[in-house]
Order: structure tokens, then C-alpha cells, then sequence
């Protein structure tokens, strides 16, 4: 079997810029052109946040769109790959987002220490397809849920595989869930806390 390339990299996908580990899409350029995509869906359609954090921030994707949606409020983006950051910075035009600090760090041990809270909280934490091992273990769920505001959303994006349902009662033992947006092989969960 080839092994597969893991390395960021810019390439154009479906005439977009997209960012690309693997052979995975994890961010795409938002522009005048940009179509409803997954991203999209992190967002909420009711109650806009003042205060978002990111995790699994890749390209950019998500603070761009709440920027473009929401104005400059805060966003807080974690990318724990150095690579990633940097194309995010230089290609996908955060660098220039004044509203946005984009921090190199791993997630898991962010959040630990974070004291800050946050109207919406975005997991999006996939390095080549894969989910990052300990996303929905309750311990790190209990976390997010400790940075959420009262009537704040924690989108989740996951999958559609076999282990979906599973994945989403693993949420449920934290978390409310309150809306289920299914977009092409991806399901975004918003969640509020219990």
C-alpha cells in the first residue's frame, strides 16, 4: 500500500484553493465564489457569538466565514501543526485578520488551562481523515463544556461511518444536542451544554 502524504499543502480542489493533508480537504479559501460547504455549517443560523474558539483551526475556513458573517468579534483559532499555521497565515489570509489569534498549541492541552469562555466552541480536530484520538472522550468533552457560556453552541464535525451513532451518544452524555446538519459525508452536531 503507498503511503500516503501527510504533508500540508495548497492545492486547488473543485476550482477552490484548498488546504490538503493527505489526500483530504481541510480548509478552502473563502472568496466572493465560496458555496455552502461544511464550514458553513459550524455556524449557527440563530444566536451569532460575540466570542468564538476554533479547534483544529487548518487553513482558516471557519474564521473567515465568522468573520465574513459576524464582523470582527474574537476568535480564538488552535492549530497544533506548525505547517498548517503558517499556510493558514500566508495563503488562506488570516495573517490579516486582526480579529483572529491563531495560536500553535495541541487542543487537548489548551483547553486544560484556558480560562476564557466562548458563545460557540468549533471541533474540527482531523489530521488526513482521521479524527484525533481523545475528541470525544468524556474528559476532554467536560472541558469544551466548562468554556461555554450559558446558551453557547459546540459544533462537532464528524463522519458518516458506522461508528456515527455512537460518536453522537458519546456527545450526548455531556452535551444537548440540538441540531444535526448533514452535508455531503460530513454531519455537524450543535450541542449545548446539559
Amino acid at each position: 500500500m503507498p503511503e500516503m502524504n501527510t504533508v500540508p499543502r495548497v492545492e486547488e480542489r473543485d476550482g477552490r484553493k484548498a488546504l490538503v493533508v493527505g489526500n483530504y480537504v481541510q480548509s478552502v479559501a473563502v472568496g466572493e465564489d465560496h458555496v455552502f460547504d461544511v464550514w458553513d455549517a459550524f455556524i449557527p443560523r440563530k444566536r451569532l457569538p460575540w466570542r468564538a474558539l476554533i479547534l483544529g483551526a487548518g487553513g482558516g475556513t471557519i474564521a473567515s466565514l465568522l468573520t465574513q458573517r459576524c464582523g470582527p468579534i474574537r476568535i480564538v483559532a488552535i492549530e497544533r501543526d506548525p505547517a498548517v499555521a503558517r499556510l493558514a497565515r500566508e495563503e488562506f489570509g488570516l495573517a490579516h485578520l486582526n480579529n483572529v489569534a491563531l495560536i500553535e498549541a495541541d487542543a487537548f492541552v489548551w483547553v486544560e488551562t484556558c480560562e476564557e469562555t466562548f458563545d460557540l466552541i468549533c471541533v474540527d480536530m482531523y489530521v488526513a481523515g482521521e479524527l484525533a484520538h481523545g475528541t470525544l472522550a468524556t474528559p476532554f468533552l467536560r472541558q469544551i463544556a466548562r468554556l461555554l457560556t450559558p446558551g453557547g453552541t459546540a459544533a462537532f464535525n464528524l463522519f458518516k461511518t458506522k461508528r456515527l451513532d455512537e460518536q453522537i451518544h458519546r456527545l450526548s452524555r455531556v452535551f444537548n444536542i440540538a441540531d444535526r446538519i448533514e452535508i455531503g459525508g460530513n454531519v455537524v452536531i450543535h450541542a449545548r451544554r446539559d
